[in-house]
């Protein structure tokens, strides 16, 4: 409805313009223009008025003015500033150039308002920045030049070059065209076909100014080679810094000297001589003085920034560039890893000298009890089989956490019940429902990360609806769920609809809304306004809301925070935490930039080199796109969400990065301390994955910190590989409870192991601790040289070398079933590298995995059985015990088929796969093939029955 009175307006508005064309009544024209104007305008305003009650309503009124005042304060400046500019610029065209002016002078106040209102921040950034106190070496800037001013310098050399092109534009159009006959005619006009000498001078003085605004380009640009690069480093090298600089500020000088010759008429009446007697033209045309200008710098831009800095690459760097290089390679290395935060990693050498025993897991209880069997994707199956309940609900993604039950250090896996509307049937998907009666989710299910019941599912501490907790410490006292990252649809509460609560068996409970979540309807106004942005006449008809009806829209958690604060970047696995009853959401929120000076950026594609069946393959992945092309991160804010009212607070958490003082600065009231976030709370915050993957990906390459080495590259790191889900992939970062070498406390920490580039043994590991004090610690492990450690892929490679156990699971795989392979988990203990593997098996008809086999291994020493203790208890045996799988059963799709009947199908494949194969159809041959292999392995195995 609202889309058709905006039609209806503008239409009308429309014909009123062109009414007042026809009859030629200006009057008339203008009042259609208004018309269209405030018509547009009073829907924009409708918008912007939920905009702002939206942020009134979690707090953040002065955050939303902030933006808004400034954004346009700006943009009324730009738009001023490019409009004088240009104006001055064209000042004295001649009178009957008015048409050409007016267009000129409309399009820089457009421009410059467009260029206020976007960059508007990097001008408050400039004057809000805190002094910093790391410098570059090679002009001597501090990182704060370059995080801030540059950025400014860079936008004010874009006004500028607009404002100087449009200029030079109008005026070239001026002097060089004309309009005859209704057509815009190109000529070019001698000395004395001008009316007056002011035209002439006019077009000099603008190419004058157009080469100073260039000439303070290349003086940005010289700053800018922070952010070259080459083969052998990235930032200004040799090269660069004894050739190219200078280089620089001989053509800035030259420059500024061309744009001063054109000022002078003295000068340009010497070039035309010299046009002259040199026959290249006869003509005195300004034309070819600016021309031949121009093409001169061109030239010597040429020359001087890329001939000569390639001849001394060539001739005198090259033939000995590691000589040369090195101290560049050096700065090259210590601004990485101050961008990335890895100039606080602590480097340690692992010895892997330790023993392993019985006596080993007795005195480490705290890693041993808390070994993650399950995997997210078997377990968020198993949440959805038997804690689902209902269509409606389904589980956001499965977390790893940690907390105390029943007094003990436990590393749990929890997900949010949330509300799903679309899984309803479709007839049931109405207006009422979607948004009066099934407004949210309902609880969490927690489980232990290592622990099965006599069926083989969780053992649940935190289960059903309504909920039950194990531990009166894990009681929900708030489970309903209005915020979460499945939640997208925007609901009314407190109506006079009551808002389903939770099943009950075949009945179903009700509840009224009792937070302060959402924004109030209060009056007839609102509900105009909120029925404009999301349902039309439904809303605004209906009888259900009330004054004190409250509406929820951005409820889903990522959109929410991404509205307050844009100029974030935000961690793409957010979780969900219990404190004292109350369920949050914490979301891990970067600070970043381009500008950091010798930085390298990350890079999001990762290329890891691998062996699979006697073939070179290359493993490539995207990973952290939101990082891609950074060069500096830090993690700098946590964000909690209530998951009932949605509140949002944002605490700091690296009070040393300026980037995130400066935002403190310009919105004082957005951020809070460290310090304020409850105790509940920071026991629960983690070392955020993304950060660690990226920093790893970086660390791979920038832990070799010689300048020599790392100009070899001769000790290049990857991710180590696994195969999961049948895939070979990257290990992705993943927690668990260990004790730091030399340390008697159990810490939840973050690892991420690696390998050198082209094998597969370990050479070392990453770990973010979460705990205490030592949050935000990053340690880094590396192997003594020349001891062989296995590797997660090596693991894999003894577990299908394993006559027994790789026979084993291929038959499980061809009988009606899916073997699942989980996440190799290598286990720091005592001194020494502990391996485990789960692995689950899928019957085609089921709709969860169930765990079959747990695989530990250490060193060359591996077992296996249908439990993490049975497996354990047959690597210690002290005599070698035969691994055999006993006692497991197999869903199978159908009964064993007799021999006859296996023949006469292996027959009827092997001849349909030499049809298809004759046909060329080779998708159609592999399947019959694959029938073919099915049927004889049965026959093989009836046969030894």
């Amino acid at each position: 409805m609202y889309s058709l009175i905006l039609i209806a307006l503008l239409a009308f508005a429309v014909i009123i313009f062109l009414r007042g064309i026809k009859r030629q009544n200006k009057i008339i024209a203008v009042i259609g223009i208004l018309i269209g104007i405030i018509s547009a305008g009073f829907f924009w305003f409708m918008g912007f008025w939920i905009d702002f009650l939206w942020f009134e309503a979690v707090g953040f009124g002065q955050r939303f003015w902030i933006g808004i005042i400034y954004s346009w304060a700006f943009a009324i400046v730009g738009a001023l500033v490019l409009f004088i500019f240009v104006f001055a610029l064209i000042y004295s065209l001649p009178k009957n150039t008015k048409l050409l002016k007016i267009i000129a002078l409309g399009v820089a106040a457009f421009s410059g308002g467009i260029w206020g209102y976007t960059n508007w921040e990097t001008i408050i950034k400039f004057s809000q920045q805190p002094p910093t106190n790391v410098f570059e070496p090679i002009f001597g800037k501090s990182i704060g030049f370059y995080l801030f001013t540059l950025p400014l310098l860079d936008i004010i050399y874009g006004l500028l070059f607009i404002s100087s092109f449009i200029g030079i534009s109008t005026i070239f159009l001026a002097v060089f065209t004309r309009i005859k006959e209704k057509e815009l005619v190109f000529y070019i006009p001698e000395y004395g076909a001008f009316n007056t000498k002011k035209l002439v001078n006019l077009l000099y003085l603008n190419s004058g100014i157009f080469f100073l605004v260039l000439a303070f380009g290349k003086f940005i640009s010289k700053y800018e080679l922070m952010y070259s690069s080459n083969d052998v480093v990235y930032g200004p090298g040799w090269t660069d810094t004894n050739v190219v600089i200078p280089a620089y500020n001989i053509i800035i000088i030259i420059m500024i000297l061309f744009s001063i010759s054109l000022f002078i008429p003295a000068i340009r009446n010497y070039y035309k001589r010299f046009f002259v007697r040199t026959r290249m033209t006869t003509s005195t045309s300004p034309f070819y003085i600016i021309g031949g200008s121009f093409a001169a710098i061109i030239l010597l831009w040429i020359v001087g920034l890329t001939i000569i800095p390639a001849g001394f690459e060539a001739f005198i760097v090259k033939p000995n560039e590691i000589t040369y290089e090195r101290p560049y390679i050096a700065n090259n290395i210590k601004f990485t890893r101050y961008g990335f935060g890895l100039n606080k990693i602590e480097e340690k050498e692992f010895p892997e000298n330790g023993s392993f025993t019985m006596e080993t897991v007795k005195n480490n209880p705290a890693i041993f009890n808390n070994i993650r069997l399950w995997d997210w994707r078997a377990l968020d199956a198993t949440y959805r089989q038997f804690q689902g309940f209902r269509l409606y609900y389904q589980f956001s993604s499965v977390d790893v956490d940690r907390y105390y039950v029943n007094g003990e250090y436990r590393e749990i896996m929890v997900s949010t019940r949330e509300m799903n509307t679309k899984n309803l049937p479709i007839q049931s998907q109405t207006f009422v429902n979607n948004r009066f009666q099934y407004t949210h989710g309902y609880g969490i299910t927690m489980s232990t990360v290592n622990e099965f019941t006599a069926q083989g599912l969780p053992h649940l501490l935190i289960k059903n609806i309504p909920i039950q907790s194990e531990d009166p410490k894990l009681d929900v006292k708030q489970p309903r769920v209005y915020y979460g990252e499945l939640t997208k649809s925007p609901v009314v509460v407190n109506s006079k609809e009551k808002e389903f609560d939770y099943p009950n068996g075949s009945d179903n409970v009700y509840t009224r809304y009792t937070g302060k979540g959402g924004v109030s309807f209060n009056g007839l106004l609102r509900k105009v306004l909120f029925s404009y942005k999301f349902d039309g006449t439904k809303l605004l008809f209906s009888n259900y809301p009330t004054d004190s009806s409250r509406l929820m829209f951005r409820r889903q958690i990522q959109e929410r925070v991404e509205t307050i604060a844009p100029f974030l970047k935000f961690d793409e696995d957010p979780y969900i935490v219990l404190d004292n009853g109350n369920l949050y959401w914490i979301i891990d929120a970067y600070t970043t930039s381009t500008y950091l000076p010798y930085s390298e950026p990350f890079s999001s594609t990762e290329i890891i080199p691998f062996k699979e069946a006697n073939r070179e393959r290359d493993l490539e992945t995207i990973v952290d796109r939101k990082f891609n092309g950074l060069n500096y991160i830090r993690n700098s804010v946590k964000i909690t969400i209530n998951a009932f009212d949605g509140s949002v607070n944002f605490y700091v958490m690296d009070k040393d990065d300026p980037i995130i003082k400066v935002w403190s600065k310009i919105y004082p009231h957005l951020f809070k301390p460290e310090s304020a976030m409850s105790k509940g709370l920071f026991a629960h915050i983690r070392y955020p994955k993304d950060m660690l993957r990226a920093q790893g990906l970086v660390y791979a390459k920038y832990h070799m910190t010689d300048p020599t080495v790392f100009y070899n590259q001769e000790d290049l790191w990857v991710r180590a590989t696994e195969k999961y889900y049948s895939n070979i992939q990257p290990v992705e970062p993943y927690h668990i409870i260990w004790q730091l070498p030399g340390s008697d406390k159990a810490e939840f920490s973050l690892i991420l192991p690696f390998t050198p580039k082209n094998r597969q043994v370990l050479i070392g590991w990453i770990a973010g601790l979460c705990d205490g004090a030592n949050y935000g610690k990053l340690i880094a492990y590396q192997f003594p040289k020349g001891k062989m450690i296995t590797g997660p892929q090596q693991v894999e490679t003894k577990i299908d070398q394993d006559s027994y156990l790789s026979g084993q699971l291929t038959l499980w795989d061809q009988r009606g079933s899916n073997v699942i392979r989980g996440n190799v988990l290598a286990i720091p203990v005592a001194n020494t590298l502990f391996y485990v593997e789960p692995i689950y098996l899928q019957a085609e008809t089921a709709a969860y995995p169930e765990l079959r086999l747990v695989v530990v291994m250490h060193g060359d020493d591996m077992s296996y059985a249908k439990s993490f203790e049975k497996a354990l208890e047959k690597l210690f045996a002290s005599s070698p015990v035969q691994n055999e799988i006993e006692n497991i059963t197999v869903q199978t799709t159908g009964v064993t088929q007799n021999n006859a009947t296996l023949v006469k199908q292996a027959n009827n494949a092997f001849n349909n796969y030499l049809l298809y194969s004759g046909r060329k159809k080779f998708s159609d041959a592999a399947k019959e093939l694959k029938k073919l292999q099915k049927a004889l392995e049965q026959l093989n195995l009836n046969y030894k029955k």
